[in-house]
């Protein structure tokens, strides 16, 4: 038996034009021009050395030929389809989507990937957005959200409590902790994090909360993420409100230094959401288990 084959262009034309009977249509349902099916289907027909459609009073027929093919084509094409699918499900299965904030996925996702892949036995991916709006419209298979614990349709569990501090590169910490009664920023920009619905603690929260005599000066830079403000205190270009537990890598490793021993402290954090059961479930319980807090 001969293994020669017509063109895969060429059934899919054919496919396309025996079901919709008329070859406009079936190049608007494979993203062509109407030539290009023209062309595939005489370019089948002579291959196959047959007639596959005649016009009969202004309509598309196919030939007893066509027919025959069709069958042959149609059980191939959705046995392929059918397996892409399944394929592609499989795959989605090997994926763990997490979704969150930029910050958050950087300084504190970020280093405990390998040991979420190596709990869950998948691969396992960050989704990054700025907005809850955004966030919650991301297709994931769980998310880490800033609030008070409570959203309609999740299930939560705190990761992290809202407790915040000044921290520095230790080239600026250096360059500002000169007098231990006095902090004298020396021209040092505060990063100020921009917040229209005051929903994180800011700088005034942290003096409130202080007792530290900082020359508080209005040298801002402002930005409207809590990632970049931390890039920014990396890079040494300013302080900024840094979090417990967000920041512990950072603060191990001497990259980043903690300028005061007060905090500002909330009832708002970081939770670990997922849809209802999630929490029951094997999936939520070891990636819980992964993200949990550490005892202080």
């Amino acid at each position: 038996m001969s293994r020669r084959t017509p063109t895969l262009k060429g059934l899919r034309a054919f496919e396309e034009v025996y079901i919709l009977g008329n070859f406009t249509r079936a190049a608007d349902a494979l993203n062509v021009q109407q030539p290009a099916i023209s062309y595939q289907i005489k370019q089948l027909e002579e291959d196959l050395g047959t007639r596959l459609f005649l016009r009969k009073n202004g309509k598309l027929e196919p030939t007893p030929p066509a027919h025959d093919l069709f069958h042959s084509v149609s059980r191939a094409f959705d046995g392929i389809r059918e397996t892409s699918a399944r394929i592609r499900r499989a795959d989605q299965k090997q994926v763990w989507t997490i979704a969150t904030y930029a910050g958050v996925a950087a300084h504190w996702v970020s280093p405990r990937l390998p040991a979420l892949s190596k709990h869950l036995n998948v691969r396992t991916k960050v989704v990054t957005l700025v907005t809850d709006a955004d966030l919650f419209r991301e297709e994931a298979n769980c998310w880490i959200a800033f609030g008070d614990g409570y959203w309609p349709g999740f299930e939560s569990r705190l990761l992290i409590r809202e407790r915040v501090f000044p921290v520095a590169s230790p080239s600026v910490a250096r360059q500002i902790l000169k007098l231990k009664d006095r902090v004298e920023t020396g021209g040092v920009p505060f990063i100020e994090l921009e917040d229209t619905e005051h929903r994180w603690l800011d700088w005034q929260s942290w003096l409130g909360a202080s007792s530290e005599n900082w020359n508080f000066l209005d040298n801002r830079i402002i930005v409207n993420d809590h990632g970049m403000a931390l890039h920014l205190a990396l890079a040494g270009s300013g302080i900024a409100l840094g979090w417990h537990g967000v920041l512990q890598g950072h603060l191990n490793a001497g990259s980043l230094v903690q300028l005061s021993q007060y905090e500002a402290t909330s009832s708002s954090g970081y939770w670990l959401l997922g849809r209802k059961g999630f929490f029951q479930s094997e999936e939520g319980q070891k990636i819980y288990n992964a993200l949990a807090p550490e005892t202080d």
